[in-house]
């Protein structure tokens, strides 16, 4: 049996007829899957007699074709080979064996069997005992019986092809002085000469490679000379004689006729093979009709191609050639009128026809119609129509043509994959219908599973199975490597982990379509997936420089909310970047605050770690960005718990940030706010960096608040004082410092540590008071200084009064001695730029105790804590 694509599978039965081993007489039906009794009658009818060896010309094997047999009542397509394989039966007589194979007449019509295709099939068949067969029938080129009329003799072939519709039997001998040609070159002949009536005619028609001297009834053979009733014909020799009858006269006129007006054998003989209506003999008229009916089939597909068909015609058309028989050109055509005229709203009639003349090949021929035209909404509209009539008219005789029709569109090589895509995503979204066959053109054509999947994503219902089949089908062998947008389209479901996606793999998901990056998006927000966000990063941030950034921060927001403490710390740094981003592109920039995401990022190590790690990445070889993000982190107030901590981090994988920290922490420093900068906990080589660009104040600054915060000696503060001001004087930052310690701790403090800092230094205790004397900022400042100084002084002159009286006398002036100073209210605090204001040249006057009218510190704020707990501290710092 054949294993060709091209054969056709026919179903058989067969019979063997032979003797028994050393039996003398009586052939029988010694095998087969045929009924003894009928395999018996076409057995027989195909004995024609006993081969005689001293006729070359009729050696074995003999081959015989039947179409009936007396007592049958249907027509059937057989052939019966009669060999000797050298065996005899018991009077030492050759034993022959004939070998019956025979088709049904609908199934063999059908296929298009001639005697070519079923001599070779026969050739090929191997039969178990007892048990039907399958044939591989290869249907025969009408090219092929052509070039064998036209080797004949067109005029010697149509003659013997009229002669038997004239109901003559007829037998082929050698050519005078010739030879007889092979087995094989019979049965072409044979062949031949019937293609030149209508198919239908082998109902009827039968034929013989050979033929001996017993009488017979087949209708064309070959033979050394004919018996009673034959007429003999010698191969190849001009016209036969003119048949008798009107009928074939008539016929072999309208085929020399057809034969000349299209100058083919090849298109006669095509016509002719398609026409497998029965014709019986005696309707040889119909034959007539037939033959002249192959200018229809060109008028018909002509209206067909021109737009004119009409289907009453199509109809009448099948009725006499079978699809099927048809070449592959008339084919498509004709399939193409049914399909698009069935549908039409009136196309129940054209539906109809093609389901009466089904073939397999339908669903192909349809989908090559739609896929001849590039594609379009129209041609996606057309197979939509198409798949609709394939579900209406599935069936048993019609099962799979669904499924073959969608699997023939989705998978044509070379059509617009977006197209295909979209067309898979309708079927499974409509139909419920998948095929691997399809699966495989989505996971292995980006554009056509990237249209696919964009389909699946924006359908409202998110249902994710499709998707899961896809990823399982992709993952397999026969599947190929899962492509990247696939796995990234898993990403954004959770089908797959993040660790398995990146930049590339985003960027092809979201790279085919302008809105890609917002399906991605808000399939990963409907998903609950924000570490999409890191393999989108590069996607999003071009996506900001364009006109869509007013839609992207409202999607990233909703994915990667800033107030959620549920964003992992990597896509909260890459959320945070975009966010930058998006600031720096709007018309009214301003520097960033903070980093929103951060501040509610759990402020442990492995988060700031991995926060941290994100900024370095991302900002490797992008300066401005890396600015505003350093920027961004140190924010409009220290954040000693996210934002500093992440900066330490990414200055210790990448040093040389430190330049940018180190800018922007100046220009802080710098600040009349300056002072809450000062807590952080510094790098020393930042520090360096810092007072080598002009905060030469910095480190004895810092240094005083460490020392001040962990309640250090009156010492030490005064050393810390002196090695900040390398010129004997305090100014700058130094100063201020040293102020807003004396106006917490109180003048008797201050004068403490000037008397500290006069003893480590003489003089400079003396500096100070004339630092803060000079600046007009320090006005209130000066007022305790001067007041308690001036109470200090008043009660020295006692003591040295106390001590220096004589006997007997008291130093208590008597009432109202210092009555008439006036007293001076405080002075009110200079403005800005305004000269110091001048110190009182008297002292105070005195209370009735003899105390100085000012008090002796001024206290803190009541609600100031802080002020309060810094005086505590310090109110007895320096005492023994």
């Amino acid at each position: 049996m054949s294993d060709n694509p091209g054969t056709v599978p026919l179903p058989a039965r067969w019979a063997v007829l032979g003797k028994q081993p050393g039996r003398s007489m009586g052939y029988e039906v010694l095998d087969g899957s045929l009924p003894g009794d009928r395999a018996q009658r076409y057995l027989w009818s195909a004995t024609t007699g006993t081969p005689d060896g001293r006729d070359p010309a009729g050696g074995l094997p003999w081959r015989v074709f039947l179409s009936t047999a007396d007592g049958e009542d249907r027509p059937v397509c057989a052939v019966v080979d009669t060999t000797w394989d050298g065996s005899k039966d018991g009077t030492s007589r050759p034993s022959y064996t004939w070998r019956l194979l025979l088709a049904e007449w609908q199934p063999a019509s059908l296929a298009g069997v001639t005697w070519t295709s079923l001599g070779r099939a026969a050739a090929q068949a191997d039969p178990m005992p007892g048990a039907d067969l399958t044939l591989r029938a290869e249907r025969t080129p009408a090219a092929e019986l052509a070039a064998t009329v036209d080797r004949l003799g067109f005029d010697w072939a149509a003659g013997i092809a009229a002669l038997l519709l004239d109901g003559r039997h007829l037998v082929i001998t050698a050519p005078r002085g010739g030879t007889l040609p092979d087995l094989d070159e019979r049965v072409r002949i044979l062949d031949a000469v019937c293609a030149l009536l209508p198919y239908g005619c082998r109902t009827w028609l039968s034929g013989a490679t050979w033929a001996g001297k017993t009488e017979h009834g087949l209708r064309l053979v070959f033979a050394s000379s004919a018996r009673t009733g034959q007429l003999e014909t010698p191969l190849r020799t001009g016209r036969p004689p003119a048949p008798s009858g009107d009928t074939a006269r008539t016929y072999l006129a309208e085929l020399t006729r057809v034969r000349a007006k299209y100058d083919s054998t090849t298109d006669v003989v095509a016509h002719l093979l398609a026409a497998t209506a029965p014709v019986p003999l005696r309707e040889g008229a119909d034959a007539v009709r037939v033959l002249r009916e192959m200018d229809l089939l060109d008028s018909v597909l002509d209206d067909v191609r021109q737009g004119r068909g009409r289907l009453d015609d199509v109809r009448r058309l099948l009725d006499l050639h079978a699809v099927e028989t048809l070449d592959a050109q008339r084919q498509r055509e004709v399939v193409r009128f049914l399909g698009r005229a069935a549908l039409r709203p009136d196309g129940a009639a054209a539906a109809a026809v093609l389901a009466h003349h089904w073939t397999r090949d339908v669903p192909e021929l349809l989908a090559a119609d739609v896929v001849a035209q590039p594609a379009s909404l129209d041609t996606f509209g057309l197979a939509r129509g198409y798949l609709s009539l394939m579900q209406q008219l599935e069936g048993p005789a019609r099962a799979g043509a669904f499924g073959r029709l969608f699997a023939a569109l989705a998978t044509t090589p070379g059509y617009e994959p977006v197209w295909v895509g979209q067309l898979a995503f309708m079927v499974e979204q409509k139909y419920g219908y998948s095929t691997e066959s399809v699966d495989r053109v989505l996971a292995r054509t980006p554009k056509a599973g990237l249209a696919w999947v964009r389909g699946l994503f924006a359908d409202n219902t998110r249902e994710l199975r499709p998707l899961e089949r896809l990823l399982a089908f992709a993952s397999t062998a026969e599947g190929g490597p899962v492509p990247g947008w696939l796995r990234f389209a898993g990403a954004l479901t959770g089908h797959c982990a993040p660790a398995e996606v990146g930049p590339a793999d985003a960027a092809e998901f979201t790279g085919s379509h302008e809105d890609g990056w917002r399906i991605a998006l808000e399939t990963a927000r409907h998903h609950r997936r924000p570490e999409a966000i890191g393999p989108m990063w590069p996607v999003l941030r071009q996506t900001l420089h364009g006109s869509k950034r007013a839609e992207l921060l409202p999607l990233l927001e909703a994915l990667a909310p800033a107030d959620s403490p549920g964003v992992p710390p990597a896509t909260a740094a890459d959320a945070d970047l975009l966010w930058l981003l998006s600031r720096a592109a709007g018309p009214d920039y301003r520097p960033a605050p903070a980093l929103p995401r951060l501040r509610h990022l759990a402020a442990d190590a492995t988060a700031l770690d991995r926060y941290a790690a994100v900024l370095v990445t991302r900002t490797e070889g992008d300066p401005d960005l890396r600015d505003k993000a350093v920027a961004a982190l140190l924010g409009e107030r220290p954040d000693p718990v996210h934002g500093w901590p992440v900066l330490t981090r990414w200055m210790r994988q990448r040093p040389s940030i430190e330049i940018t920290v180190g800018e922007e922490l100046a220009r802080r420093l710098m600040a009349a706010d300056y002072a809450h900068w000062l807590g952080l906990d510094l790098p020393e080589e930042l520090v360096e960096r810092m007072e080598r660009s002009g905060l030469g104040w910095l480190r004895p600054v810092r240094r005083l608040r460490l020392a001040i915060n962990a309640a250090a000696p009156l010492d030490e503060l005064a050393r810390i004082i002196i090695s900040g001001s390398p010129h004997r004087s305090v100014t700058g930052r130094l100063l201020d410092e040293v102020a807003a310690l004396l106006r917490e701790c109180g003048a008797e403090f201050a004068f403490r540590l000037t008397t500290e800092l006069d003893g480590q230094q003489p003089g400079f205790g003396y500096g100070v008071y004339q630092a803060l004397g000079r600046d007009s900022r320090f006005r209130e400042l000066r007022a305790r200084l001067i007041g308690f100084s001036t109470q200090e002084e008043m009660r020295h002159r006692r003591i040295i009064g106390a001590l220096s009286a004589p006997a007997g006398y008291t130093t208590t002036p008597p009432p109202g001695q210092y009555g008439h100073r006036p007293h001076h209210p405080p002075t009110p605090p200079a403005t800005p730029g305004a000269p110091p204001a001048p110190i009182p040249a008297t002292p105070p006057p005195q209370s009735p105790d003899g105390r100085s009218g000012y008090p002796p510190q001024s206290p803190p704020p009541p609600d100031d804590q802080p002020s309060r707990r810094l005086r505590d501290k310090f109110i007895n710092w320096g005492r023994p």
